[in-house]
């Protein structure tokens, strides 16, 4: 009966011992292979991570210079508007109709585009020939309403200075175009700039505007 009893115990200590040996086989083997596998895996990490430090920060983008580029006014025109354009060709680029709507009077009127704030526009049979800028408006001379007659001579050396026709001590400053069909004009109280101003000659001096 002893007998018996012992042979079973060794029979199934016998299995416990081949079960564990095959489970410690499976882990080393598993553990192995997770090892093996985890390997390649740091390795491309790691390069990776080193071909970044070297890799220069990417740069921003550039700017949409049509969308975000503020108007200037110069002697060719303001944004896409451009002097001796048919205003007709204007209204369709720019999308819009101008305002007031329709020409008041065909010989000279002055108009506004909604998307073109701070700016009037003189219209001769149907031609844009001139602008006339709000205070603020930025023009290619770097010169506001409120600088002074120093502030536009050290600036623009060569500046055709006259006498208003209208202010007392105050001034017509002109600034030519390369072609000299165009100028900038400002006008000024005999201290600081009060009005500028561009487009095509004669328009660009008419005193009066559209009269």
């Amino acid at each position: 009966m002893m007998s018996s009893v012992r042979l079973n115990m060794r029979f199934h200590f016998r299995l416990f011992v081949r079960g564990a040996a095959r489970g410690l086989q499976f882990f080393m083997t598993t553990r192995g292979t997770t090892m093996r596998m985890r390997m390649p895996i740091l390795m491309m990490t790691t390069l990776l991570t080193l071909a970044a430090c070297k890799e220069p920060p990417p740069a921003e983008a550039a700017p949409r210079a049509a969308a975000s580029a503020s108007p200037v006014l110069s002697t060719q025109g303001y944004g896409p508007v451009r002097f001796g354009a048919k205003l007709s060709d204007m209204e369709q680029l720019l999308g819009e109709k101008s305002q007031p709507p329709g020409v008041q009077d065909p010989a000279c009127s002055s108009i506004r585009f909604d998307k073109l704030p701070g700016v009037r526009f003189m219209v001769e049979n149907g031609v844009l020939t001139r602008a006339d800028a709000d205070a603020g408006l930025p023009n290619e001379l770097g010169l506001a309403v409120g600088d002074t007659l120093e502030q536009a001579k050290k600036k623009h050396p060569a500046i055709v200075i006259g006498p208003h026709k209208y202010v007392p001590d105050g001034h017509y400053l002109t600034v030519r175009g390369a072609d000299a069909r165009t100028a900038i004009v400002m006008e000024d109280d005999g201290k600081r700039i009060t009005k500028i101003r561009a487009g095509l000659e004669p328009a660009v001096s008419y005193v009066e505007g559209c009269l």
